[in-house]
């Protein structure tokens, strides 16, 4: 443990979980402002997720770039610069992000990705200078911080955009300003050994790609599509190449990691779709105002911190394939009721989204075990975070594919099983669920690639 007298890190901790909470509280609220942004833009569905995929695409990209720096620069200068980057950002989109969607879209990309110094500091603090047995202790702080911060972005999103205007929103990230004095003074400014550079180019091909492919998705355009596709033989080039890449080509050899990966990918990208759509869902279907739609939906976080803070112990009891593929089953299952229930009233929709969230949580515990199952210990590092950045990648690509859904005139054709239902968003939760089934499809097949005994986690 690293400490000088005149540092104190423990008091530093809660201010960099009130910037980390000041960053993501405005991701959780961005899914419940998007029908007042497509009027207020007059643009479609489809469009208002570009909000959602950007934010997504900037926080895993921020998280890599941030853990790479602090090897080689002092957590307080990162600190200090993505505080001035979040406010900035923040800022930019109150003042001209409002006047336009799309400069909006590019001032919350530099908010995130300022913000996401919090989020992506804070477990690095804890076990850079804090004694080992607290840090179990500061796990369990950021899994509530991420949880909180949703639910206080769901809250706020429908409370001001009903009686304030979605805008103001934007001064929520202000909040961080005061957090500086006590960084500054509790935060060391240590010289830290230079271990690598940081891997820019193979991280700006992969957010390329992915934020050409969901244009694409969005736009349509042969163009995009092309782009893409280079753009990603660009990127296997770069890490074949370079030596310092962020991710070595040797990962995607190793095809129980990438399956895993992949699907892990999907599964919190289906989740963050359900949570796009959920608010639309409400508002059309059912004509609830924005700030009902966020007492309905914060239940749901409720369940999700109580089954995620127990999936250690089913993932224990069980093991972590079979955990993985009940939960996936019983995803499925809630999809597709949802789905033929739909138009039965607002507390059943509720229901439907505290099951939903409860099983999304209960899914990410035995994906982390099976990935670091694939991996030998000189490369879990590299691994997860590999992992954590599609598991960004993957929610921002279907937050946009989702709102393309929602626009196409097929998907409002009566191909539900119940004719009398709300058919637009009763068939895209049946592809959400389809999706699930590949999942739960694929890990069958891969079944004898993990093997997992009862206990191990």
């Amino acid at each position: 443990m690293k400490s000088e007298t005149r540092y104190d890190v423990k008091r530093a901790i809660p201010m960099i979980m009130i910037v980390f909470i000041s960053s993501a509280t405005m991701i959780g609220s961005f899914n419940i402002i998007a029908p007042q942004l497509a009027v207020d833009f007059h643009i479609e569905a489809s469009v208002t997720s570009l909000l959602g995929m950007i934010a997504m695409l900037a926080l895993g990209v921020a998280s890599v770039i941030y853990a790479t720096l602090s090897d080689y620069v002092s957590i307080k200068k990162l600190m200090l610069a993505g505080i001035l980057l979040l406010n900035l950002g923040a800022l930019l989109s109150l003042f001209v992000g409002s006047q336009n969607y799309y400069l909006l879209l590019a001032s919350t990309a530099v908010m995130i990705g300022g913000g996401t110094c919090g989020s992506g500091l804070f477990i690095i603090t804890a076990t850079r200078y804090l004694p080992e047995d607290e840090h179990s202790k500061y796990f369990g702080f950021n899994a509530a911080c991420v949880n909180a911060s949703f639910a206080l972005g769901i809250l706020l999103g429908g409370f001001f955009a009903t009686y304030i205007g979605w805008k103001f929103l934007f001064m929520v990230p202000l909040v961080s300003l005061f957090t500086i004095p006590s960084l500054v003074r509790n935060l060391p400014d240590e010289s830290v050994q230079k271990k690598g550079r940081l891997d820019l180019t193979g991280l700006g091909l992969l957010a390329l790609f992915t934020l050409l492919i969901s244009i694409y998705l969005n736009v349509g355009g042969l163009l995009y599509l092309v782009g893409s596709a280079l753009t990603m033989v660009l990127f296997f080039l770069h890490i074949t190449i370079c030596k310092s890449a962020f991710i070595s080509i040797h990962f995607f050899k190793n095809r129980n990691y990438i399956v895993a990966v992949l699907l892990a990918g999907l599964a919190l990208g289906i989740q963050s779709a359900f949570s796009f759509l959920f608010s639309f869902m409400a508002q059309t279907v059912h004509e609830i105002p924005l700030n009902q739609v966020s007492l309905i939906i914060l239940p749901s976080y409720v369940i999700a911190i109580i089954s995620g803070a127990n999936s250690g112990k089913i993932v224990n009891r069980l093991g972590a394939f079979k955990t993985l593929c009940a939960m996936t089953a019983f995803l499925i299952a809630v999809l597709a009721l949802c789905a033929v229930t739909l138009d039965k009233g607002p507390f059943v929709l509720g229901i439907f989204c505290c099951l939903f969230a409860g099983g999304c949580s209960m899914i990410y515990a035995p994906f982390m075990t099976i990935v670091v199952s694939t991996l030998k210990p000189s490369e879990i590092g590299a691994g997860i975070g590999f992992f954590n950045l599609m598991t960004s990648i993957g929610p921002s690509i279907l937050i946009v594919l989702t709102g393309k859904m929602m626009s196409m005139e097929i998907m409002t054709r009566p191909l539900s099983i119940v004719s009398d239902m709300p058919s637009l968003y009763a068939n895209i939760l049946f592809v959400l669920a389809m999706m699930y089934f590949v999942i739960l499809c694929v890990l069958l097949l891969m079944k004898n690639n993990y093997h997992f005994e009862k206990g191990e986690s």
